[in-house]
């Protein structure tokens, strides 16, 4: 009784919520940090580092493996997502791609191999759509969501794989200058049929352009045609993650469009153009893209850009139900993947007092936390330090953030946050996939699954999970972060 209390007077409950249930699961503790290699080569069922790529994309995450110790029994919780998810693989493949560029090439062509073909609902397949989960329909998990969600695998309810699939293919072409021979290279798809990764490229441009053109916004929305599909079609895919200053949840009944994914579609779109026109000698169709860019960028720095406190990029935009475009005014880490993209980048002072704003709001108290950069600022409404989108800190996000502010020029706040990223896994001795977004000294993570009810919205919360132990996109962006050191001392 006194642990339950203990652990209830850590969480704080929003209007109309109430605790459902406390799970404590028994840390599992090591002794020494494990090699981000070794995971990688895990992660990618590969041999030898030379042998990275040779077998497909990397699954999402992993346990630790601790058969070595007498320990064979991994607990449920942490085999979560021990398949290929697309997102993710594309995160892994484009952080690695300076190392090991042939996972980028294995993680494009697996991916064309199941993009999507047809329409069909309950996998929320289009054509041209990069799929989100590919489970087969006989994995265990698989079987539970079916008949829990009614989903249909593999399942394509991702709003951003799409224009991430373009940006990983763009960055090996040019890696590798096989522009023309890995467009030209033949794959088959999910129905039989054989065709090029130029193909591949055409379908993936056509999806985007096509739902850019159906949005009265103007920009690359999500919106779930299932009734219990993801909501939130993006990396914080959390239900109550999209969500307005008062802490109201965005309107999901119409399209929701989000920061990140929109400065994504830019560079996307401009990695296309210059594939068509340099490649592919498909002069029209770059203009096109490019003409599509421009307009893109000018909605972005219109609708989501806000002056209120100090101006920052807002999470996104949703409607109300009469269809007028709101923007959802809270301050997230979806703000600082701005700076990695070339939205900003022409110079003129206003896009540079963006920057510059942006930077500043990173690195306030709100956002910037012992380990990182949290995934919602602690004066939201709707902050909580171990909640799964709403105040945790992801390494790879924070990282993702770091690249962007070396590539602005603010070096020595890039190379602190990649200390920070580097310090929590020396502290928990994995490769978690998030930590707690509080205030405390040293890195921490859930030990409790924590289940609220929220009777606003009459459904269940799970607040708070432990972490997966190897998370790949973790693991990469350690990687990376190693790699570029090891570069630096080289040069010095």
């Amino acid at each position: 009784m006194k642990d339950f209390e203990k652990i209830t007077s850590k969480v704080t409950l929003l209007p109309g919520e109430k605790l459902v249930s406390i799970e404590s699961h028994d840390p599992r503790s090591f002794d020494n940090v494990p090699s981000s290699l070794e995971q990688i080569l895990r992660l990618t069922k590969s041999k030898s580092p030379e042998a990275i790529g040779e077998h497909g994309p990397s699954i999402a995450s992993l346990a630790l493996d601790l058969s070595s110790e007498g320990d064979s029994q991994t607990p449920d919780h942490l085999k979560l997502y021990e398949v290929v998810f697309g997102r993710d693989s594309l995160r892994v493949a484009i952080d690695l791609i300076s190392s090991y560029p042939k996972l980028a090439r294995a993680t494009t062509y697996k991916l064309a191999e199941l993009q999507g073909t047809t329409q069909n609902r309950e996998r929320e397949e289009e054509p041209g759509r990069i799929v989100h989960e590919a489970r087969d329909q006989d994995d265990v998990i698989a079987k539970k969501l079916s008949q829990e969600l009614g989903w249909g695998w593999p399942y394509y309810g991702s709003v951003d794989s799409t224009p991430e699939f373009i940006r990983t293919l763009s960055a090996y072409c040019r890696l590798t200058e096989e522009n023309n021979a890995f467009l030209s290279a033949e794959y088959t798809n999910k129905d039989g049929e054989t065709h090029s990764m130029a193909y591949a490229m055409d379908m993936a441009v056509d999806w985007i352009t096509t739902r850019i053109d159906k949005s009265p916004s103007g920009m690359l929305e999500f919106k779930s045609v299932l009734p219990k599909g993801i909501e939130n079609q993006v990396w914080k895919d959390s239900w109550d993650a999209y969500h307005h200053a008062d802490g109201s949840l965005a309107n999901h009944k119409q399209g929701i469009a989000s920061v990140e994914v929109q400065t994504t579609t830019y560079d996307a779109l401009m990695d296309a153009a210059n594939l068509y026109e340099h490649v592919l000698d498909n002069r029209l169709k770059a203009d096109q893209l490019r003409k599509k860019a421009d307009d893109l960028k000018s909605t972005i720095l219109s609708k989501l850009w806000t002056d209120e406190r100090g101006g920052y990029f807002v999470l996104g935009t949703d409607y109300d139900d009469d269809g007028n475009l709101r923007q959802m005014k809270i301050k997230t880490s979806n703000m600082g993947h701005v700076l990695n993209s070339r939205l900003l980048e022409d110079g003129t002072p206003e896009n540079d007092k963006k920057i510059q704003a942006t930077v500043s709001q990173i690195i306030s108290p709100e956002m910037l936390a012992t380990s990182g950069i949290r995934t919602l600022a602690s004066d939201e409404k709707r902050f909580r330090p171990g909640a799964y989108h709403n105040g945790s800190i992801w390494l790879w996000d924070t990282h993702h953030i770091a690249k962007g502010l070396r590539r602005q020029g603010f070096t020595d706040i890039a190379d602190n946050l990649d200390s920070r990223v580097l310090n929590v896994v020396d502290s928990t001795k994995m490769f978690p996939e998030y930590v707690r977004g509080d205030n405390s000294v040293l890195p921490s993570v859930n030990t409790e699954t924590i289940v609220l009810w929220d009777d606003n919205f009459k459904r269940e919360n799970k607040l708070e999970q432990p972490p997966q132990e190897v998370q790949a996109w973790t693991v990469a962006a350690i990687e990376a972060i190693k790699q570029r050191l090891k570069r630096r001392q080289k040069q010095s």
